[in-house]
């Protein structure tokens, strides 16, 4: 049996170099796969986790369980394919399988982050990813969904905002990224198209503009598109800031002023 030895650190890098240094072998020599990434947790108050890997003893034949030479470690800190995926790849040559870790583009970094915020809040979910040249769509199955989503959709919005900020800034196009947990996105997008229809038809009858929510980008544009082929209303975005309210006009008072200031 070939025998291992396991190190732990604040991340994957930092347990590479301890192992290095302790096992007295090149960086380029050593023979590991990662156990875990490890989790510096939400704004590194809770749910911290050290990253661990598993280390061929030097000296020892090669192990069936470790597929790549310091496969891993050819990644940048924290970016090292996950143990699952070490594991697929134990048919590869080591030549095929350091090629295939350093093709990670923008879609598989978002889904690394994602995948370490996800268990830093619960465990035993899943990520499905689909993309194209427009849109990404991580969608998150299984474990705490209440966690994840968060209270009217906050904790969703922002891990949303996490993963688009990092898959937009290694990618020339930017593409649009939504994360969904359990169909989330698709229920919210309806009901906000629901909730527009509705003070619409009541700015309509009243004669009346109408002030809504206090909504985020995303959000505001679904309503925004919801009411733009309605000849009835035009609407508007109003406030400063990331949450904006928004006012629907009915037609009729086009030419007059607003009753309060509007942000176009």
């Amino acid at each position: 049996m070939t025998p291992f030895i396991e190190f732990e650190a604040k991340n994957v890098e930092r347990a590479v170099t301890k192992a290095c240094e302790v096992l007295k072998i090149p960086r380029d020599q050593l023979k590991h796969e990662v156990l875990s990434f490890g989790a510096t947790g939400i704004f590194g108050l809770v749910g911290i986790k050290k990253a661990r890997i598993r280390v061929t003893a030097p000296g020892t034949q090669k192990s069936d369980t470790v597929p790549c030479s310091g496969g891993n470690s050819a990644l940048p800190a924290d970016e090292s394919v996950d143990n699952t995926a070490v594991q697929d790849d134990s048919h590869k040559s080591d030549s095929e399988c350091t090629e295939s870790s350093m093709l990670l583009d923008s879609v598989d970094r978002g889904r690394l982050v994602l995948r370490k915020l996800v268990d830093s809040m619960t465990s035993d979910a899943e990520i499905v990813v689909e993309s194209s040249s427009k849109q990404i769509v991580y969608s998150i199955r299984g474990g705490n969904s209440a966690a994840l989503i968060g209270k009217r959709g906050q904790t969703l919005e922002a891990i949303q905002y996490l993963i688009k900020k990092i898959v937009n800034k290694s990618s020339e196009n930017r593409a649009r990224i939504i994360v969904d947990i359990e169909g989330y996105f698709s229920k919210r997008q309806d009901d906000l198209q629901k909730q527009a229809s509705r003070i619409a038809e009541k700015a309509c009858q009243n004669g009346k503009p109408m002030i809504i929510g206090r909504f985020n980008p995303q959000d505001r544009k679904t309503i925004h598109i919801a009411l733009k082929h309605d000849p009835r209303v035009k609407t508007q975005s109003m406030g400063e800031g990331y949450l904006k309210k928004i006012i629907v006009l009915p037609r009729k008072t086009q030419g007059q002023e607003p009753l309060l200031s509007a942000d176009p």
